[in-house]
């Protein structure tokens, strides 16, 4: 089996807070199912345009807005579930998949998806700089 080592998955998504609390425990009760040492937090974006979360997901309103060209967004704003775990490359490519079918379950859908997300991941093995990174975050998993 290949090594163990600290990744963390990330999934942008624009939604409502109650779709957001909705897709946490959807990640949360698939998580808990695994035997993989984990964290998950939730970063929300604040009503500041400025912040770097929406920066980073300037896309996902852009995107909501073709699929809803007429509608009020409401209350949606841009929020990132980040889940810091230990496993294998292999692993963490699996559960990365995983997860993103809480929001989305069928990816081959022809229409833009309901709650705009995207997804990345960073690996310990990046650099030196994401390996203490990482440590100081979810050293705690090891």
């Amino acid at each position: 089996m290949p090594p163990e080592r600290l990744f963390e998955i990330q999934i942008g998504f624009y939604a409502t807070e109650e779709d957001a609390a909705q897709l946490t425990e959807g990640w949360t009760r698939l998580l808990d199912g695994r035997a993989v040492p984990y964290q998950l937090s939730v970063a929300r974006q604040e009503n500041s345009a400025a912040t770097p979360l929406a920066e980073y997901y300037e896309d996902l309103p852009r995107q909501w807005r073709f699929g809803h060209p007429e509608a009020d967004p409401g209350s949606r704003r841009i929020h990132q579930v980040r889940v810091g775990l230990l496993a294998s490359r292999p692993q963490m490519d699996v559960l990365r998949d995983e997860l993103t079918r809480v929001i989305c379950p069928d990816p081959e859908h022809n229409s833009p998806c309901a709650v705009p997300w995207e997804s990345g991941y960073t690996d310990s093995e990046e650099s030196a700089d994401t390996t203490d990174d990482l440590n100081q975050r979810y050293g705690h998993l090891l």
